[in-house]
């Protein structure tokens, strides 16, 4: 069985498994059936208009397939036609330094057709438009990026911890498309304090670290050197801020590709059923177990040249209240555009 048969035989396995503990639903309906809820986004009431901005910058550009010209929008490609736009947030609302909110941000647009993925980190401390998100008592209308999702989990009134994180992504996203004009169709939340858990599950993360990196917060130091980083070492690396917000966003990235790599084995897809009964409360997505499966495809196929990391250069940037960043939203919002990220 070749690995990509395997990926399938093994959600398979795993929907059966939720079939199950439940007999309100056919088993095709619990392979199609969204994990949580869906995303409810309001339109904002003034729009940008994106074909009047000017660029100030060259967007990086997207690089091409092995298979040269875009394939037409109609092409199946793991059981899908067209593209998404997958946020994917790491929240730590219970623990973290400073402010407490979504301390990892990352836009994957995920486009099948043409075997591409494009992950867009955004620095947490960006200063963002909070006006009609509904936070009042106190009222917020602006704020730190990644604030934005623990005011909306703090206010949401729902009492179990997945459903406030499927909330506060649900706001978060209305977020994004007021500030970048950046529709989210689906979304995957993970609770930061349970990573060293899920990471060992999994047997650990091989990584190159390229320099020296530690910072007094997370206490350790790690050489220059290849590494199997456990839990805790993998959200250390993650969290190191030496540098800056951006060297940090960099490190993530390295972390988030090392993991996609590790994930790819076929050892590790075998713990899938024990992997979701583990942290399933601590997972918050609106993807289904078919979605998850067509992603696993994709992910397996797509070449490493058609992946692609970016994130909002720190030259476009300055500093604003309370630590923040203030962005050139010209230069951003054509990044955006030049890497398909929004229209």
């Amino acid at each position: 069985m070749n690995k990509k048969a395997l990926i399938r035989t093994l959600l398979w396995v795993l929907a059966a498994g939720m079939l199950a503990s439940s007999t309100q639903c056919t088993f095709w309906d619990a392979y199609q059936k969204p994990l949580g809820p869906t995303l409810e986004i309001v339109e904002p009431l003034e729009t940008i208009d994106v074909n009047a901005l000017i660029p100030t910058a060259t967007p990086t550009p997207v690089p091409a397939t092995p298979t040269a010209a875009p394939i037409a929008a109609t092409t199946e490609v793991c059981g899908e036609i067209s593209a998404w736009n997958l946020l994917l947030l790491g929240t730590d609302v219970v623990t973290m330094r400073g402010d407490r909110g979504a301390d990892y941000i990352n836009m994957m647009k995920v486009d099948f057709p043409n075997r591409r993925v494009t992950v867009y980190a955004f620095p947490r401390e960006l200063w963002v438009n909070a006006a009609n998100l509904g936070f009042y008592y106190p009222t917020v209308e602006s704020t730190e990026m990644g604030t934005v999702f623990y005011e909306s989990y703090r206010r949401s009134g729902n009492s179990i911890r997945r459903d406030r994180m499927s909330h506060a992504t649900n706001v978060f996203s209305q977020m994004l498309l007021w500030n970048f004009v950046m529709r989210t169709d689906h979304y995957v939340t993970v609770d930061l304090t349970q990573v060293p858990a899920m990471v060992d599950a999994i047997g650990g993360i091989p990584i190159y670290i390229p320099q020296r990196t530690t910072d007094p917060w997370i206490g350790m130091v790690f050489e220059a050197g290849q590494y199997n980083l456990n839990g805790t070492q993998a959200l250390a690396y993650a969290r190191a801020i030496p540098d800056s917000e951006f060297g940090r966003i960099n490190r993530q990235q390295q972390i988030m590709d090392a993991a996609r790599l590790k994930l790819q084995q076929p050892d590790v897809w075998a713990r899938i059923p024990q992997l979701y009964t583990q942290f399933n409360q601590v997972i918050a997505t609106d993807l289904s177990l078919e979605q998850i499966n067509h992603l696993s495809c994709l992910l397996n196929e797509v070449p490493s040249e058609a992946i692609v990391f970016d994130s909002v250069p720190q030259t476009w940037t300055s500093a604003g209240p309370r630590g923040s960043y203030l962005w050139d939203k010209t230069s951003v919002l054509n990044q955006l555009m030049g890497l398909g990220l929004i229209p």
